[in-house]
């Protein structure tokens, strides 16, 4: 008696390989969305706690790490902490002509100066920032030196809402002094924030909470993007997972082999096929002609009729193919493989990105770089300059109920 044939269609994986193939980009899809789930409940669960950590009007304790007040320049003192970046242009064009432009940072300057925070108690509180010091701020001024050369700057400024991380402890205070019988005596014992052991010291305008919030919003919107991309995985794996959940085998007719050309871009290939004859549904006879076979399996195949197992799928002849269990075809198997792909590359720049403070800024968007203006920083602007350092001594003598001086 001939045994049944069994043989699969050319260009598909055979199972079990095929079953470990689709489950391996199954796998992918999942664990990267149940990744980004994990960071999105991360980064709410950091902001909340964030958020608790400042508590405006709390008492100030001895090694407290978090201080939140508004700035106020030290005595003789025009700068708290700035940040400069130094960046070049450049140009780039694609194959039709379309332009991009990329800002590359080359140079990063950082000036620290002691500072004070007034409190929401009033208690003046003297920050000491190291040359390391980390700004969290917006670099809202800007500074070109040329066409293709710009200075970018981030600038604490007296008024500001900022929060201090670090390390409170009492110390003697150089802008608090005390009298005895009309002599001034040495500075009396103050408030001062210096740079954590472990951590140095963290400057921001934003909220605790902001960073931890933004991350929890790229996430969820590259949640999002996944999953779209997993529902458009399912449609080039469609007919593999009707064969998997849908399908029977079957022993079908083998009437046959022959070989046929193709020609495409004026090029003739020879191709390898088999006619069988099955019943799907049952009682309706239908053929299929010339279905495509590696040629080592065509060699092996015999030359007359018999019997073949196909794996029938009813109601979707589109999916039926040859051989028992269910195979998979490449080419959408690696179209599949290409979306899961990148869903992981999605999810590790939401994952590795940083913000200006956090490493080396790049920028890049579409159209030729920019214009040069007449922008400047403020430091370098007189007129800004004088009614910055004016506006600075107006609050500190307010701040000390003392008449302030008028704006010239």
């Amino acid at each position: 008696m001939q045994a049944i044939v069994k043989v699969f269609e050319d260009n598909h994986i055979d199972p079990p390989w095929s079953y470990l193939a689709v489950f391996a980009i199954d796998a992918v899809m999942v664990l990267v969305i149940a990744f980004c789930v994990r960071e999105i409940r991360r980064a709410r669960r950091a902001a909340v706690e964030a958020d608790v950590v400042i508590k405006p009007k709390a008492p100030l304790f001895e090694g407290a790490r978090f201080v939140a007040g508004t700035v106020e320049f030290a005595q003789g003192e025009f700068e708290a902490v700035r940040v400069t970046i130094s960046q070049e242009g450049s140009e780039e064009s694609d194959k039709n002509n379309n332009k991009s432009h990329t800002w590359t940072e080359t140079e990063r300057e950082t000036l620290a100066r002691p500072f004070y925070l007034r409190h929401d108690t009033g208690v003046r509180v003297r920050v000491e920032p190291p040359d390391d010091v980390l700004l969290v701020d917006t670099l809202d001024q800007k500074e070109w030196l040329h066409s293709s050369k710009r200075k970018l700057r981030a600038e604490l400024l007296p008024g500001e809402r900022v929060v201090v991380e670090g390390r409170l402890h009492r110390a003697p205070d150089p802008e608090e002094v005390g009298e005895t019988a009309g002599y001034r005596q040495a500075a009396t014992t103050g408030w001062r924030m210096k740079p954590s052991p472990q951590k140095g010291m963290h400057v921001s305008t934003e909220s605790l909470s902001r960073r931890h919030e933004l991350r929890a919003r790229a996430f969820f919107w590259t949640c999002v993007w996944v999953g779209l991309l997993g529902l458009a995985m399912l449609i080039p794996l469609g007919t593999y997972r009707a064969r998997l959940l849908l399908g029977e085998n079957v022993v079908a007719t083998y009437l046959g082999k022959r070989t046929f050309e193709r020609t495409s871009k004026g090029k003739t290939t020879m191709h390898h096929g088999v006619d069988i004859r099955y019943e799907s549904p049952p009682g309706t006879v239908r053929f299929s002609r010339g279905i495509e076979v590696d040629e080592d399996d065509y060699l092996e195949l015999p030359a007359g009729p018999g019997e073949i197992w196909l794996r029938r799928v009813p109601g979707f002849s589109t999916a039926t193919a040859l051989g028992q269990g269910s195979s998979v075809w490449v080419p959408p198997w690696v179209a599949a493989a290409v979306l899961a792909g990148i869903a992981v590359y999605r999810a590790y720049r939401t994952h590795t990105y940083r913000r200006w403070y956090e490493g080396r800024l790049v920028e890049k968007d579409k159209g030729p770089l920019p214009p040069q203006t007449n922008e400047r920083f403020l430091a370098d602007d007189p007129v800004a300059l004088e009614g910055r350092r004016a506006r600075a001594l107006r609050r500190e003598r307010a701040a000390k109920h003392v008449e302030p001086i008028p704006l010239e």
